[in-house]
């Protein structure tokens, strides 16, 4: 689990910016404020850990092909771009990036490991040699022996490891048919193929009681709707999402004739059961979980959110949604044993016009308040338009 993370000269934010994680933490701001650059900074650094080639990764889901100019500030392309991971445990890793010999790639420059009693400093002198420390690096950290590693660091690699589950805005329909699966399903991927192998898994296959709990906790969500979510064989392989409303199981339908907002949410849902239930990563980072979904949906959406949050998983969201935020703000104010204003960091990320963005951090208390810093008219286009729409009215003969 992460208590927080940091960055400087990263994408909008120039100067050093610290964002700190609770179990819930929202992002909210203006398109192109640098909400999806924080966002996304977990899961980017989580994929280049996971991968043997040295240096961050750039040509992977999150990455998307991005060149060194991509990722420093515009001001300042011959700066490193800094980024720090701080563990709850203690432990602390920063990476300084540069750019590279190749036009646009980007390498490691230096990386620092500390522990409680441990400080472990390196850097690439240009040649690749690290100072004759280490012989390389992979994954983004040291590429050494257990004992060379314990030796300067006093603690496991495994202490060091970051695994997040990150999920796109814009997610993969679910098909119409699925094909079932001879193996359990592996991890979810960031546009949420396949997650309705995760569901038949759980329901006809279930090997622990994490997994029904899973499937119970997103069959919950559909339930608070008034329908009946299952899985329904076709034919030898093959199977179906089905949606039926409370007491009529004779209204089923296909779950994709139900419009785009069901089938949206299924991935995060899925994402957030496998985290609350010891079933894939427990840090969950999701874009416009709520996209599509009606506002009792999105009021359904935050009570999910808020369980996951409160069963130990650690969610990262972007939104524009003002109903999900009103919804949790709800959940903390008539559901403390379930969601505390202290278990939610919400921030405000702005560009300014230098352009440098910052993102600030604004105070929930355990009514579901929002204290002072949140913009007057973070959500007032809606009461502009309307007031131009009165005066509208009363300008028609």
């Amino acid at each position: 689990m992460i208590s927080s993370f940091e960055v400087r000269n990263y994408k909008g934010f120039r100067d050093h910016q610290i964002v700190e994680l609770s179990p819930l933490t929202l992002l909210y701001g203006e398109n192109s404020s640098g909400k999806s650059a924080l966002l996304r900074l977990l899961p980017w650094i989580a994929e280049s850990m996971a991968d043997d080639r040295p240096g961050p990764i750039l040509d992977g889901a999150v990455g998307k092909e991005a060149l060194w100019s991509d990722l420093a500030h515009i001001s300042a392309p011959r700066h490193p771009v800094e980024v720090a991971i701080n563990w709850q445990s203690g432990h602390r890793a920063t990476w300084m990036f540069r750019g590279g010999q190749l036009p646009g790639s980007c390498e490691l420059k230096s990386l620092h490991l500390e522990t409680r009693d441990r400080h472990w400093n390196l850097e690439d002198d240009g040649d690749g040699s690290w100072q004759g420390q280490i012989s390389g690096v992979s994954g983004l950290l040291p590429s050494v022996d257990e004992a060379i590693w314990l030796a300067n660091v006093d603690c496991l690699r495994y202490d060091f490891r970051l695994e997040v589950q990150w999920l796109q805005g814009i997610r993969a329909p679910v098909p119409r048919v699925e094909k079932g699966m001879a193996s359990p399903p592996g991890r979810l991927s960031s546009r949420g193929e396949g997650v309705a192998r995760f569901l038949y898994q759980w329901d006809r296959l279930a090997r622990s009681e994490n997994e029904k709990r899973a499937l119970d906790f997103v069959l919950t969500f559909f339930r608070q709707l008034g329908f009946e979510l299952s899985a329904s064989d076709i034919a030898p392989g093959f199977f179906r999402l089905d949606v039926a409303p409370v007491g009529n199981p004779t209204g089923t339908i296909n779950l994709v004739d139900t419009g785009e907002g069901l089938t949206q949410v299924l991935a995060p849902l899925v994402a957030l059961a496998r985290a609350a239930h010891g079933l894939g990563p427990r840090i969950v980072c999701l874009e416009q979980p709520e996209l599509h979904l009606h506002t009792d949906a999105q009021r359904a959406l935050a009570a999910s959110i808020a369980d996951a949050s409160a069963a130990g998983a650690q969610i990262v969201i972007e939104t524009h949604s003002e109903v999900l935020l009103a919804a949790i703000q709800l959940v903390i104010a008539t559901r403390k044993e379930q969601l505390l204003g202290r278990d939610v960091a919400l921030y405000w990320v702005e560009r300014r016009v230098d352009p440098v963005s910052v993102a600030r951090r604004i105070p929930v208390n355990d009514k579901g308040h929002i204290g002072g810093g949140w913009p007057i008219d973070a959500f007032g286009d809606l009461l502009q338009i309307k007031g131009e729409l009165l005066q509208a009215y009363r300008s028609i003969p």
